[in-house]
């Protein structure tokens, strides 16, 4: 049997208080499981997206691919520079000779057209065309336009521009208003990017290398600095307002690192990217998950075969599964809410990978996967494949 503080037998009023400290304890213990667990993100099997083959256009020439933040634009360029825009029917609405340009970007409403030569500090001038591919304006920045991005408002669309010689230029152009504003970065802009409400520009830059988010007028908020031989490139999400870093070494053959930033810099979660072309960091819109891809070498009779992985991790950083093998070749394309990843398995077979791990073939293509590029919110691809052909897929959950 216990025996009982004299103390405590003489005292109620110690008594209760050694109850209530006891009683106390065990909330904060509990206080502290629950928080634990409300802390990791909720995976479930949830459905199946499906995955349809829609229209198509030729992939000749084609040099850059792009869809607009919203998803209802479509852009792309050819080597002899021509900028087309195709909304998300593959309706076109329009195609303009842009001379020297090689990378365009499109507003969300598609009202304005960003045309430019990507690092050519030779031709530094930059083109905006209007919803019929006219041009509207045009304007010359200091070195070469190394990234781009778009935003629209209520009047105007907004577009920030880095470039080479360390200048970061907010450019507002409308109907009737034509306006924009510069400031330093620490280094050459390698990206840019606007957040969702348009307020706020992060820049990834390389040679001063690190990551910065500034207000519209070009004053810090924070500062992640990096290695300085690693070039810097910032994506914002397509429905959350968190950030996805790869810092990518200038330099073959040594790994870079991918990181999820909450908007105010602090970092969630780091990830390896090996040196492959290969690898691959890919979100999903709200920000939950992120899949990467990576090549890795086995031994297979007597010689040395690569072949495709990818791994899903949760925003903490927590794998939940890592898959590929010499018979599914796996290379992520796209992560749509609740962690599904769509992902081609070498040739032009079509998979899903659920968060739990279980895949499911959901349709062919005509031909081989040569690369792809999706829209922000996961429900879009572009790929294109052997047969000279780039096809629309529409992912539906």
């Amino acid at each position: 049997m216990g025996t009982t503080n004299p103390m405590l037998r003489a005292n109620p009023a110690l008594r209760s208080i050694a109850v209530l400290i006891s009683l106390v304890a065990a909330c904060l213990v509990g206080t502290a499981i629950l928080r634990a667990n409300l802390s990791h993100p909720v995976v479930t099997g949830g459905r199946m997206p499906v995955v349809s083959v829609g229209w198509m256009i030729p992939s000749a020439g084609v040099r850059h691919i792009g869809f607009c933040r919203s998803g209802n634009y479509i852009c792309t360029v050819s080597k002899n520079g021509e900028v087309a825009c195709y909304n998300s029917t593959g309706a076109k609405r329009f195609s303009a000779i842009v001379p020297g340009a090689n990378k365009a970007v499109v507003s969300p409403d598609g009202a304005f057209t960003l045309a430019y030569s990507h690092r050519n500090p030779a031709n530094t001038r930059l083109t905006f065309l209007d919803a019929t591919g006219h041009v509207d304006w045009q304007m010359d920045v200091a070195g070469a336009a190394w990234s781009a991005d778009a935003l629209c408002g209520e009047n105007a669309s907004s577009f920030v521009v880095g470039t080479g010689q360390k200048y970061v230029y907010l450019i507002t152009i409308g109907a009737d208003s034509k306006r924009f504003r510069r400031w330093r970065a620490p280094g050459a802009v390698s990206s840019i990017a606007l957040d969702s409400t348009g307020e706020h520009v992060i820049c990834g830059t390389w040679q001063a290398s690190s990551v910065r988010g500034t207000d519209v007028g070009g004053r810090r908020d924070w500062e992640m600095e990096a290695n300085a031989a690693d070039l810097q490139y910032v994506e914002s999400l397509g429905d959350s307002d968190r950030l996805l870093i790869r810092s990518l070494p200038n330099s073959p053959g040594t790994d870079g690192e991918a990181a999820l930033l909450e908007p105010d810099g602090t970092c969630l979660s780091r990830f390896s990217l090996d040196c492959s072309q290969t690898a691959r960091a890919i979100p999903s819109p709200d920000g939950v998950f992120v899949c990467i891809g990576y090549s890795k070498s086995i031994a297979h009779s007597g010689k040395s075969v690569l072949e495709r992985h990818a791994t899903l991790y949760d925003y903490e950083g927590r794998k939940l599964w890592d898959k590929g093998s010499m018979l599914l070749q796996v290379s992520p394309m796209l992560v749509v809410k609740g962690g599904f990843v769509l992902i081609g398995g070498g040739k032009n077979a079509l998979f899903v990978i659920s968060p739990a791990g279980e895949i499911k073939q959901v349709c062919k293509l005509p031909a081989a996967v040569l690369n792809s590029t999706s829209s922000r919110d996961g429900s879009q691809a572009l790929v294109t494949c052997a047969d000279g052909r780039i096809y629309h897929l529409s992912i539906t959950q």
